[in-house]
């Protein structure tokens, strides 16, 4: 075996998907998982003795948006808002603290989980509080957000923009669906200094959620800021598997820029959307929401549009991440790669696949997609009396996510957080806690979805994801046993081992 200056000994219990944990040790050299010999076969060594823990490949997650979380790290985090009351109340506080003519910036507002009036905020309640500001504030899901006039003024947002919601006299809400909301999005300029600062603070959540690979979605010029913020970070022990808005296809082919790779960043293909969002009532259903019956949602794209943009994807050996929730979208999308022909081998990917029924889990798995799905949408509003049930009612919300079903039919079930929140832990406890008993994962295929099939997905499975010798040394220490333990919640992550280096710790 060859002598390296730095190495680590590793003990604990391992996890293999074949087995379950295993007390072995290993040695990590030059960041692959090596086999351990003896102690005296290495000049210096750092052990790590996690007997007494539970090591598992590091998470992988294959949706999120870590990078737009840099972007507005600054911005006003509103998840934990309980009420409309307390929304009004902070940014009020605020509009004291930025002076009068500043923007304010929020983000994470969930009105399914306020304990007053469960409705969306409008321009007349923002302008109530901060008349002399303008005011953006993003719904956790990214589909929605909500802004005062003085903002609707600054951004000037045509009448005729797909998603601008009027209320009966045509007057502006403030609401913003989709493209109204994407067209506003792009005016909110960001600084890449922030941007610098919020990809290391994101890294060093990644690093205590024990995760080494993040499935991104960007436009060009995210991705041009990502390359110079990572430029001036010497390393963020984290890497990013991005997909690109479809709007930018012909310039990735004709720039050549599907082809870069770099240490951290691997471009993958083309991301599409298809519909929008439960929670904002734009995911294209087939009959209309519960609680808004004269609503189906939104198709942003026909079934043509999305055959050409899946053709000409394909034809360039580009993956597919298509962006799919409601019955109606999912229709419309497997149609359309059925016309266009995809290539199974290229891992096309349907990302949410929420709203789904056999025939549609039957066509998905012939056409040799990968269902990328979030778990975690089943423990924030699939629980019985959450936001599904309400905006759908009960026969549709016991179709939503049938992870078991699905697992059984042969597709590879890929897990992701969408940052709702990011956190692998809570994800995988949403999977094995599923409301509909039928649609439940055992804890152990709930962790392969959030390493080894997320790996799959992303063409790196001989590479990580799984804990083998030759393997990349990517690892999570966890305090208890995740395939016995009673509330998966209550896990801590101890340790995280990126690419063989000890990137954090939390255990003597």
């Amino acid at each position: 075996m060859q002598l390296v200056s730095e190495s680590i000994i590793i003990r604990g219990n391992f996890l293999s998907f074949e087995d379950g944990f295993v007390k072995k040790t290993f040695l990590i050299s030059d960041g692959l998982l090596s086999e351990f010999v003896n102690k005296s076969s290495i000049k210096h060594n750092r052990l790590i003795n996690a007997e007494r823990y539970y090591v598992l490949p590091a998470f992988i997650d294959g949706h999120a948006h870590l990078f737009a979380s840099a972007k507005r790290h600054e911005w006003l985090d509103l998840s934990k808002i309980n009420s409309l009351r307390e929304l009004k109340k902070t940014i009020a506080n605020i509009t004291h603290i930025v002076g009068s003519k500043k923007w304010i910036l929020g983000y994470g507002w969930d009105e399914s989980n306020w304990t007053d009036e469960k409705r969306y905020p409008t321009l007349m309640d923002l302008d109530e509080v901060a008349p002399n500001n303008p005011v953006f504030i993003r719904r956790i899901d990214g589909h929605l957000a909500v802004v005062n006039s003085m903002a609707l003024e600054i951004l000037h947002i045509g009448e005729k923009i797909r998603g601008l919601i009027l209320d009966e006299n045509g007057k502006p809400t403030g609401i913003l669906k989709e493209d109204a909301l994407e067209y506003a999005s792009k005016r909110l300029y960001y600084n890449l200094a922030i941007l610098a600062r919020g990809l290391i603070k994101v890294s060093l959540d990644a690093h205590k959620k024990g995760v080494s690979m993040s499935h991104e979605t960007m436009d060009l010029e995210d991705l041009s800021s990502l390359f110079y913020a990572l430029h001036e970070i010497s390393s963020i022990d984290l890497d990013f598997y991005i997909f690109i808005v479809d709007q930018f296809l012909d310039h990735l082919l004709i720039r050549g820029l599907h082809k870069l790779v770099s240490n951290n960043v691997k471009i993958a293909g083309i991301k599409v959307f298809s519909d929008g969002s439960i929670g904002a009532r734009t995911a294209a259903l087939r009959e209309p929401y519960k609680d808004d019956p004269s609503n189906r949602g939104m198709l942003l794209k026909e079934r043509d549009e999305l055959a050409e943009i899946f053709r000409k994807a394909d034809k360039a050996g580009l993956q597919l991440a298509v962006h799919a929730i409601g019955d109606r979208a999912i229709d419309e999308v497997l149609d359309a790669m059925k016309i266009a022909r995809i290539n199974a081998k290229l891992r096309h990917r349907i990302e949410h696949f929420e709203l789904v029924d056999d025939e549609h889990i039957r066509v998905a798995r012939k056409l040799g997609l990968i269902a990328s799905m979030q778990p975690n949408f089943v423990g924030q509003w699939q629980m019985p009396g959450g936001m599904y049930e309400k905006r759908l009612g009960k026969t549709r919300w016991r179709r939503m996510n049938p992870f078991k079903k699905i697992i059984e039919s042969g597709l590879i079930l890929s897990f992701g957080s969408d940052c709702m929140p990011f956190d692998p832990i809570f994800g995988i406890w949403s999977a094995v806690n599923h409301p509909i008993i039928d649609s439940r994962l055992d804890p152990l295929t709930a962790i392969k979805s959030y390493t080894y099939y997320s790996s799959y997905a992303a063409f790196s499975e001989d590479v990580r994801g799984e804990i083998k010798i030759g393997k990349r040394a990517d690892l999570v220490i966890l305090s208890h046993n995740p395939l016995k333990v009673q509330d998966i919640r209550k896990i801590n992550i101890l340790a995280y081992i990126y690419n063989g280096k000890l990137d954090y710790i939390n255990w003597n």
